[in-house]
């Protein structure tokens, strides 16, 4: 059985009235990946055992795929309300995580529905807090280890990110969220025009337009989600917002986009002006960026 450190009640963490400082937000609760995740899976990779059932509690801030704060942190520093973060890095939209076949076995069963199931877990059969903002960003993982030429293993990974996020989503409704957020995958650095792999003739750019056909798949899950069900369900398009910031980078403050591996923030010593940093993740100034939007689209309140 895994063991999480540093568990406290359920009680002491979600369901305490909290005064609201962001509208009628509470607090933010956080499902999905490395989007997301403020170091649950590199405390895992640099803390301990890989293999002594033991993990890291929500909230873990130990290292982000970034080359510092990301769109969770950068929210609660503007609105002044907490998280409460069950993300991990490696993520799948399901129970497992692609970080496990790495080294990393005890994090193998730790994605979106592990933490779904490890949320309702910390509820302790309390409703969750209705007036907290919920938002899952998933399914990256679930295409990244896919030969990018193989429509069909495409077609099939996408619609177990659809079907894992109805779950998830629908829930969250269950166990008493009222408003719920989810997001689309980013984009890569090799951007595509085009919405299906087959369709695309550069290689390097298939990447991105297998999450460009994912990401049509939950722009249509959301939209059908919100009609469905009571709860407010909304779209937050990453990739729509990063892929504007790419195009117009200078007008952003950023440095002429750079798709090459040369252009990527790990492989610089100052990372001032760029985009990507890494072949999946963005850097610090993009996700800042993102909680900019995040807070205009959802008319979140700043913090006074």
């Amino acid at each position: 059985m895994r063991v999480f450190k540093g568990l406290v009640s359920a009680a002491a963490l979600i369901c305490l009235p909290v005064s609201a400082h962001a509208g009628e937000v509470t607090q933010l609760i956080f499902f999905g990946d490395s989007n997301l995740d403020v170091g649950r899976v590199n405390s895992e990779a640099t803390g301990g055992a890989a293999d002594d059932g033991i993990l890291p509690p929500p909230n873990t801030i130990a290292g982000r795929s970034s080359n510092g704060a990301i769109l969770p942190e950068f929210l609660v520093r503007e609105l002044g309300i907490s998280q409460l973060n069950f993300s991990w890095g490696g993520a799948t939209s399901g129970a497992l995580n692609i970080v496990g076949y790495r080294g990393l076995p005890d994090v193998m069963e730790t994605g979106t529905l592990a933490q779904l199931a490890e949320f309702e877990a910390f509820l302790g059969g309390y409703p969750a807090d209705p007036e907290a903002l919920y938002t899952v960003i998933a399914g990256s993982n679930d295409i990244a280890l896919i030969d990018k030429n193989d429509e069909a293993a495409i077609d099939e990974a996408v619609q177990g990110v659809v079907a894992n996020l109805r779950y998830t989503v629908t829930q969250l409704e269950a166990l008493g969220a009222e408003r719920i957020v989810v997001g689309t995958r980013t984009p890569r650095p090799v951007l595509s025009d085009f919405d299906r792999p087959e369709d695309e003739p550069d290689d390097a750019a298939r990447n991105d337009t297998a999450g460009r056909q994912m990401n049509i798949a939950i722009r249509a899950l959301v939209s059908e989600l919100d009609e469905a069900l009571e709860a407010d369900v909304e779209l937050f398009d990453t990739y729509a917002i990063i892929r504007e910031i790419a195009e117009s980078a200078e007008a952003h403050g950023f440095a002429a986009y750079d798709d090459s591996e040369a252009g990527y923030c790990i492989s610089n010593e100052d990372c001032t002006g760029l985009i990507n940093h890494d072949g999946a993740h963005k850097t610090s100034a993009v996700h800042e960026l993102l909680a900019e939007a995040f807070i205009d689209q959802f008319e979140l309140e700043a913090a006074n």
